[in-house]
């Protein structure tokens, strides 16, 4: 597999593995590990909201509204 960065996102990893004493390789499978990660948490919740919904759990748009405007009033 072959990986084509830009340069500055290069500098940058070159950056943070000079500052952690790590290597980029170590980096990028880190951060490919926490992205998998990520992604399936989402999907996750995705399927939970989905399978809610179906099932009928909703808030009337109404009630969000109403709730949006007061977080925005604090």
């Amino acid at each position: 597999m072959e990986l084509q960065l830009t340069r500055e996102a290069v500098a940058r990893l070159n950056n943070l593995a000079a500052r952690t004493h790590r290597s980029t390789d170590e980096l990028l499978q880190e951060a490919i590990d926490h992205l998998i990660t990520y992604n399936q948490w989402i999907e996750q919740k995705v399927k939970r909201s989905m399978a809610s919904v179906e099932l009928g759990n909703t808030v009337a748009e109404e009630e969000v509204r109403i709730w949006v405007e007061s977080r925005e009033r604090t």
